[in-house]
């Protein structure tokens, strides 16, 4: 079941990476999903997402408020 979590994870990082660059769609939902995913399926994954210099500060930001 974890490697369902990190294909859903790879998924929704993939789609966010996708908003930074196209503005139709929103980054930040995308992002906090598969930090959801990564945190059920790698703890690895999930740490490389909360230290990624441009996602990090969004799910930071989006779990202290």
């Amino acid at each position: 079941i974890k490697t369902v979590w990190n294909i859903f994870g790879d998924l929704f990082v993939l789609l966010g990476a996708l908003g930074v660059l196209l503005p139709i769609l929103p980054t930040t939902p995308f992002i906090l999903v598969a930090a959801f995913c990564f945190a059920r399926g790698s703890e690895a994954f999930h740490s490389w997402l909360l230290d990624h210099k441009i996602f990090g500060p969004l799910i930071k930001n989006w779990h202290d408020h």
